[in-house]
């Protein structure tokens, strides 16, 4: 079982069945994947980071309850399976990151359109992606159509979504940042300010 990827949250594996394993990860894990991201802590303290372990844990938990009481559709979110805690077996498909840096800016933009319309879909069912994070946390199928892949950071809480959308949580660097081509990150920027922005009054 050969280890793919791993992030706050989870560590990668890939089953070599179509599917991959997400298992949660444990405390010290978390300690050092956080690290790493956030050093030399100019901008995120070192003395946070037992919150930041704290609260992955807590949105994973939260993230479960919310699928288990929503009636989104399952291919919508990699057919998973959950396994023991808070681990499960999913779809392994094309993360958007990947498709960004082998395809031309015109067939993303048409993946950013389909990423939006997606995301409102989601809204509707009154939940989203915390952080709208298009190059980490979705993908594409064989069919060619968005899915949200990690299940880990989803939000139902009608304040706390509006409170994101006033922020434009997705244009903050750790989302757009991630998208290396400006001319698709501003599109992507734009197009999501158009369909999810709000005014700070608002």
């Amino acid at each position: 079982m050969k280890k793919i990827g791993e992030g706050w949250q989870y560590s990668v594996y890939d089953l070599e069945n179509g599917r991959v394993l997400k298992r949660f990860n444990s405390w010290p894990k978390r300690f050092w994947a956080i690290v790493k991201r956030i050093f030399p802590f100019n901008r995120y303290p070192i003395w946070k980071v037992p919150s930041y372990i704290r609260r992955t844990k807590e949105k994973a938990i939260k993230s479960f309850e919310i699928l288990e009481s929503n009636n989104i559709q399952r291919e919508f979110i990699g057919n998973p399976k959950r396994l023991k805690g808070l681990d499960y077996e999913q779809d392994r498909l094309v993360p958007l990151h990947d498709f960004f840096a082998k395809s031309t800016l015109e067939e993303n933009k048409k993946i950013v359109d389909k990423f939006i319309i997606f995301n409102q879909n989601l809204l509707k069912l009154g939940i989203v992606d915390r952080y709208f994070n298009v190059s980490k946390n979705f993908c594409l199928n064989e069919k060619g159509e968005i899915v949200l892949t990690d299940i880990g950071e989803l939000m139902d809480n009608k304040e706390g979504i509006l409170e994101q959308r006033k922020k434009r949580i997705w244009a903050v660097d750790y989302i757009a940042g991630c998208i290396k081509n400006k001319e698709l990150r501003d599109y992507f920027v734009n197009q999501m300010d158009r369909s999810f922005g709000l005014n700070p009054e608002r």
